[in-house]
Formats: C-alpha cells, sequence, structure tokens
C-alpha cells in the first residue's frame, strides 16, 4: 500500500462497527496461512501480550507512529509538522524521539520525513474496502485453492467487522480462513464461525497461570472456545507457537496433546519462534524480551514431533 494509506483520517473509536474497522496490513500472496494461494487481513487490536510476538504494531486498536531510527538522519523537519508537540531532538545525540503519550498517530509527521523513517501502524477501513483488495486475487484462489484468511492482532476484538467481511467473501464464494488465539466473547464466536471455512486456531500454553505470566491472560476462555468451535463440527487446523525454554517442555506437550484429544482433534502444527518482529519493537519505543531465546533447531523439532506423535497427535512443523 502507498505510504499515506495508512494515516487516520477520522477519530479513533474503541470497537469497530460491522461496517468499519482498523487494519494494519494486508499480505497478497500468503501461502503460510491457511491452503493455496491468500490474501491475509491483518486486524488491529489484540487482548494478549504474548512475550514472543512478532507483530507488535497489532496490539493496539489505535493506530501507532513508528520511527526507524537507521534512516533517520535528525533533520528535525518533522518536528513542526507535529501539531500534538510529541516529537523532538535529544540533546546530546540530535536523535529524534517521540512522547508516545502525546502522539494521537495522525501521521501528518510522515510526508514531510526526507527518508521514509516515519510510518504508521494502522488505518481505518471499511468491510467494502477489504473485500475489494481481497477480491482482486480471485484468480489465484481459483488456480491453487486458496482465499483469504483474516488474521491480527484477534479478528474477535473486531467481531462486527470481521463477520462483515467474511459474509461477503462467502458470497463471492471466496474459501475463507481465520487466525484466531480463541480469546474473545464466545457469542461473537457463534456468529462468526458459521461463515468461516478453516480456523487456525493457536494453543501456546496449557496450565493457566504460566499462559497468565505470558501472554497477560488466563487460557480458560480459550479453552472454552475451542470446545465451542469443536462441538459446532468446524473444520480446525490447531496450531502451536514453538518457543524454546517457554512452551517446548514435555509438560506441556503432553498437556496439549490430552487438550485436542479432549476436543477431538487430531493434528497439530508447530510454528518455530523467531525474531522477525524484533526491529518493530524499536520502531515503536518498546523492548523486546526475548532476546537470548534462538529459533528451534530441526532436530529440536523434529523431537517434539515425536512426542506429539507417540501421543496420538500427527504434527508437522512449518517453514
Amino acid at each position: 500500500m502507498p505510504k499515506r494509506a495508512f494515516r487516520r483520517t477520522v477519530s479513533f473509536i474503541a470497537m469497530s462497527t460491522e461496517r468499519y474497522g482498523f487494519v494494519f496490513n494486508i499480505q497478497h500472496f500468503s501461502i503460510h496461512d491457511g491452503p493455496g494461494i491468500r490474501t491475509v487481513i491483518f486486524l488491529k487490536g489484540c487482548p494478549l501480550r504474548c512475550l514472543w510476538c512478532c507483530n507488535p504494531e497489532s496490539q493496539n486498536f489505535q493506530p501507532n507512529l513508528g520511527l526507524r531510527l537507521s534512516h533517520c538522519n535528525g533533520c528535525g523537519e518533522c518536528i513542526p509538522a507535529c501539531t500534538k508537540k510529541a516529537l523532538s531532538l535529544e540533546d546530546k545525540t540530535g536523535t529524534l524521539e517521540i512522547d508516545r503519550s502525546l502522539c494521537d498517530g495522525c501521521g501528518e509527521c510522515i510526508d514531510v520525513c526526507p527518508r521514509e523513517a516515519l510510518t504508521i501502524y494502522g488505518q481505518k477501513m471499511t468491510a467494502e474496502e477489504v473485500v475489494e483488495e481481497i477480491s482482486k486475487d480471485a484468480p489465484f484462489y481459483k488456480r491453487s485453492g486458496g482465499g483469504m484468511t483474516i488474521s491480527g492482532g484477534e479478528p474477535l476484538m473486531q467481531p462486527g467487522f470481521t463477520l462483515s467481511i467474511l459474509r461477503s467473501c462467502k458470497e463471492k464464494g471466496i474459501h475463507t480462513a481465520m487466525e484466531t488465539s480463541g480469546y474473545g466473547d464466545p457469542r461473537s464466536l457463534s456468529d462468526i464461525m458459521n461463515n468461516v471455512d478453516l480456523f487456525l486456531f493457536d494453543l501456546k500454553v496449557m496450565d493457566g497461570q504460566k499462559h497468565m505470566a505470558l501472554t497477560g491472560k488466563n487460557n480458560s476462555r480459550i479453552m472454552e472456545n475451542a470446545r465451542l468451535i469443536s462441538e459446532a463440527g468446524c473444520n480446525v487446523q490447531p496450531r502451536m507457537p514453538l518457543i524454546p525454554t517457554i512452551n517446548a517442555d514435555l509438560n506441556n506437550i503432553t498437556s496439549t496433546a490430552e487438550f485436542l484429544h479432549s476436543v477431538g482433534w487430531s493434528a497439530i502444527e508447530l510454528m518455530p519462534y523467531h525474531q522477525f518482529g524484533k526491529s518493530k519493537y524499536e520502531a515503536l519505543g518498546k523492548t523486546y524480551i526475548l532476546t537470548e531465546i534462538l529459533s528451534p533447531k530441526q532436530e529440536d523439532l523434529d523431537h517434539i514431533c515425536t512426542l506429539f506423535k507417540d501421543r496420538g497427535i500427527e504434527c508437522r512443523a512449518s517453514e
């Protein structure tokens, strides 16, 4: 999308309506978020704060201003453009600083930056605009057996907007998938799941207290919604972000396999941890905590898959 596309043009509303919502990225030609070639819609807003989150720009509903310091030369041309006086240069280093308590994500500073060091994460869109973007790739869906995937953030945090997009895609004969943490209002999920062909359902940690410590939320609602989806007979692909020293231990693998059996799911996909999102934390002025954790090796993935298979769960690791 062009640089100006993610400017906020109207005041922020905390919860989207059925027609309007907040999107931070649209990824075309994805092959990792469901079958075939897909268009992935990334929505703003997430109730979890996973320590390993690779999309920190998705967490808040509001548009966020990002600063790529490697692009910034400290010229200061953006400072007069900020009516909220949220931008300044640090006295000793001349480095641009953002007072995020003042910044409202209006994006006025972006157009005057000569080095494109500033960017806005988040755009208000209508469901019609999103579906129009999705429809552009329709020929690829037919050839590859693909479709659209709605992701986040957490789509259940914008339930009306999510439902409107899914319904429109179903009316157009487009295969629909939804990537979800499972954390959301079960009533909203009941409305949404009739319009989802495939759920990509993330299971992170089975122990409730540990889940709270790692994500900021207990997992009881996640398990409740997993059972709701299972009882409705939905097509589900369970997935687990695999983070060494965090959730790759035998107890969690065993508990996860037992839970999968309890809801009638017989397979899981491992998503190996990586640090690809680290630069986004820096751009948002956030601290990336898991700097010492490395991506799992292939032999580690093979071992975890074997543990699942020994417990009657088919397992594969994504690339």
